[in-house]
């Protein structure tokens, strides 16, 4: 879990203004292992910040963007945001939308970046691997 105080020596050198909504929007963003949409996002800190604006939000996801803290992982419907940069697949069930880091294979998913950029004519700006299915409470139940 990322602290406050590390995420404020992060987001200085940037010159962002470091309000405490802000602050805590990083934090819900960095801290999440759901991936959560700016609609999430904003729910959650409005529990905290009730007068925090759906800009204020955007505007902050796009300088955690262009720091590298986050990145943005648009869908069909909606975008999602990731704190986990490293390689690694996702999880996405195709039942309620949830979205999440697998906890295996991450280490293959770095081989196959390697692979592709040691052995293709081709420069990797970025990589990213979903896996779609079902979570235990959207899985269908197997007929038996």
């Amino acid at each position: 879990m990322t602290t406050q105080e590390e995420l404020v020596a992060r987001l200085r050198p940037l010159g962002m203004r470091l309000t405490p909504q802000r602050l805590a929007i990083a934090e819900v963003v960095v801290n999440s292992a759901d991936h959560p949409s700016v609609r999430d996002i904003y729910e959650r800190v409005r529990a905290f910040f009730p007068y925090v604006t759906i800009a204020t939000v955007y505007s902050t996801l796009d300088v955690l963007e262009e720091a590298g803290i986050v990145r943005e992982l648009p869908f069909q419907r909606l975008s999602r945001y990731d704190a986990n940069l490293s390689p690694h697949a996702n999880l996405v069930c195709i039942g309620c939308g949830m979205v999440v880091d697998a906890d295996v294979g991450q280490d293959m998913v770095s081989q196959l970046t390697d692979i592709i950029r040691d052995g293709a004519d081709f420069e990797i700006a970025s990589q990213r691997v979903d896996f779609y299915g079902w979570c235990s409470g959207c899985r269908p139940a197997s007929p038996n």
